[in-house]
């Protein structure tokens, strides 16, 4: 039963990530109608929304919480090999997670663009921002971790103990990973020249 269970969740999600990474029309283009193909850019700005601008930051992301992962869900499991499957699994949902979830913010609450040279970053209202991202990336993964570690050990108890852990543990991670992403694009963004109008 265990198995099964562990097997419908993996499938749902390796489901799902397809379905969630086929792209996003532009405004103006009605439902069920395919968006036109744009040539490619040298690289998008990073304050407008870009797929593989959340992918990168899901990559970062991703790294310090599947070590984290593999730490925690290696006790819970009862050895490195469980602890690395776990891992393996919360890695894949949580990726196509972040980085949806992150590209859905940036596209329609894109973050403050920096007007000229003299502007400096606003640390509180960034803090803001990946508060409210936070809130709606967390709760999701989290019930599929603590499904995940439930569903392979059985054990409703160590699908606390240690979900609830990893859970604390990459929160951490998510804020840092945010912040220093929102830093270097502020810093590495050129100034948005506002076009003055004639008297």
């Amino acid at each position: 039963m265990r198995r099964a269970m562990l097997a419908t969740i993996v499938m749902t999600g390796l489901a799902v990530g397809p379905a969630m990474a086929q792209r996003v029309p532009g405004p103006g283009v009605p439902p069920g109608v395919a968006p036109v193909a744009t040539p490619p850019t040298a690289a998008a700005a990073p304050n407008d929304a870009s797929l593989s601008h959340s992918a990168f930051k899901a990559t970062t992301y991703k790294a310090g919480t599947t070590l984290v992962n593999f730490a925690l869900l290696s006790a819970a499991a009862g050895g490195a090999t469980g602890g690395a499957a776990l891992a393996a699994i919360a890695l894949g949902a949580s990726w196509t997670l972040y980085t949806v979830n992150d590209y859905l913010w940036d596209r329609y609450e894109p973050p403050p663009a920096k007007q000229d040279a003299t502007d400096s970053f606003d640390p509180d209202q960034d803090l803001w921002r990946n508060t409210k991202k936070f809130l709606t990336y967390k709760p999701a993964i989290a019930a599929f971790k603590y499904a995940t570690v439930y569903a392979y050990t059985g054990s409703i108890s160590a699908a606390l103990i240690y979900g609830s852990a990893t859970v604390v543990a990459n929160t951490g991670v998510f804020y840092a990973n945010n912040v220093a992403w929102d830093l270097y694009d502020w810093y590495m963004a050129p100034p948005r020249q506002t076009a003055v109008a004639k008297p």
